[in-house]
């Protein structure tokens, strides 16, 4: 199968999840239960740092919307109780309308405590098409526990942009930064946004850079910023060894005194060892290395596309080296393929993250059940790769969105699986493994 068809069809693959017992000690899972509280979890988790996590499902809650979903998603909150178990509680249910509709990315926080993120539909009905073109929102906590829900931005298709589907990021200033899969009149390749807000309470957005495809790169991931205020990502086709190829690039941004913004590719994926079609943004450690991980290349003892990489980019006398930290090399994935949602470190530097296939070869038509991987550096140099927890099948299969570090614990969710009250493949599952 060809390597965007593969990635096209692992990320519309219905997931859940169960952690391997030999491998690492299961926390109390939630199973969510489709319309009463939502459905599809598509993003990872974020914590309040009062031992509460924050998510959005892409489906559940109203029935409104009829695209993709015939629900339009929410916005939800975990509590664990006294008794352990996680308790759910819904923030906001999307109405498909101005307000958006399949919550798609992470969340983040502010300072203040607000939440934003990013929607593929809703806001401009009609504009893209009859869903929407996708919004910037933000979820505001009042006094009586409730969540009011504002939209900062709703996106117009054609020359701006639409279907931001990976999240928003902050500056020191308080702008947000966030990557769109379309936006242009001819050939989309989608686009990079600033939203900057105003002292009346309104956002203004500009697109600071709109991609080409073929060699500058196309099809944008999550961002990172550095301390220096530079945007970093990846993208997941175009780059410098297409044609054949076009197998993505990571790719750096500046902006002037002048507030123009400049982009440098840094490297362009070949598909062979390298690794090919970057399926995240890249993770900065504290020296300024970039770390990521591509979908496929690498060891082809995974038939055909390869298992996939996780390497590293750093800057040496002013150019970029890319070296690889892993490569998934298990017999047709048994040591975890595909991997995608991002790279965590925790404060010993070890890095964890997720591969959607592998593993368990029983689950996804032979190609994996998925995994929860760590690297851990080693004293002369590179990292030391080991399996956290390898998904069974029983209860699901794949998680697409990786982990987040909270107190030597890993959190994350799963698209499916879980309660059947979805489909027979389940409504999804936010889980914990402690390595």
């Amino acid at each position: 199968m060809k390597p965007l068809l593969r990635t096209l069809f692992s990320l519309a693959m219905l997931f859940s999840f169960v952690v391997a017992a030999c491998a690492a000690k299961s926390g109390a899972e939630y199973k969510f239960r489709g319309v009463p509280d939502g459905s599809q979890p598509n993003g990872g988790l974020v914590a309040d740092g009062a031992g509460n996590f924050y998510g959005t499902t892409s489906g559940g809650g109203r029935s409104e919307c009829g695209f993709s979903t015939p629900f339009c998603g929410t916005v939800f909150k975990l509590s664990r109780g006294a008794n352990g178990q996680w308790k759910e509680t819904i923030l906001y249910e999307f109405t498909g309308g101005t307000d958006g509709g399949g919550p798609s990315g992470s969340l983040i926080f502010d300072s203040a405590g607000n939440l934003y993120g990013t929607t593929v539909s809703g806001g401009n009905l009609g504009v893209c098409n009859s869903a929407g073109c996708g919004t910037v929102f933000k979820l505001s906590p009042n006094q009586n526990g409730t969540w009011t829900e504002s939209t900062l931005y709703s996106f117009l298709g054609s020359t701006d942009a639409e279907q931001p589907g990976t999240g928003v990021i902050f500056d020191s200033a308080g702008n947000l930064y966030g990557a769109a899969g379309g936006g242009c009149i001819v050939l989309c390749n989608g686009t990079i946004f600033k939203l900057s807000p105003n002292q009346n309470g309104t956002w203004t957005e500009s697109i600071i850079y709109t991609f080409l495809g073929d060699t500058d790169g196309g099809f944008p991931n999550a961002l990172a910023l550095d301390g220096k205020g530079n945007l970093f990502g990846t993208t997941f086709g175009g780059g410098a060894t297409q044609p054949p190829c076009s197998c993505g690039t990571v790719f750096e941004m500046t902006s002037s005194s002048s507030g123009q913004w400049m982009k440098q590719i840094l490297y362009s994926f070949t598909d062979g060892l390298d690794g090919g079609f970057p399926s995240s943004g890249v993770t900065l450690d504290s020296a300024g290395n970039l770390y990521g991980e591509t979908y496929d290349g690498g060891s082809f003892a995974c038939p055909q596309s390869g298992c996939g990489v996780v390497y590293q980019l750093a800057s040496v006398s002013g150019e970029w080296k890319v070296g690889i930290a892993h490569t998934f090399n298990g017999l047709d994935g048994s040591k975890g393929s595909q991997p995608t949602g991002g790279l965590r470190f925790d404060p010993a530097g070890n890095l964890y993250g997720t591969t959607s296939g592998g593993g368990n070869l029983t689950c996804n038509n032979g190609n994996g059940c998925g995994t929860v991987f760590k690297l851990s550096p080693k004293s002369g140099g590179g990292f030391a790769f080991s399996l956290v927890g390898a998904f069974n099948g029983m209860l699901g299969t794949g998680p697409n969105y990786g982990v987040i570090v909270n107190g030597g614990t890993l959190y994350g969710t799963t698209f499916s699986g879980g309660s059947p009250n979805c489909t027979p493949n389940g409504c999804g599952v936010a889980f914990a493994v402690t390595p």
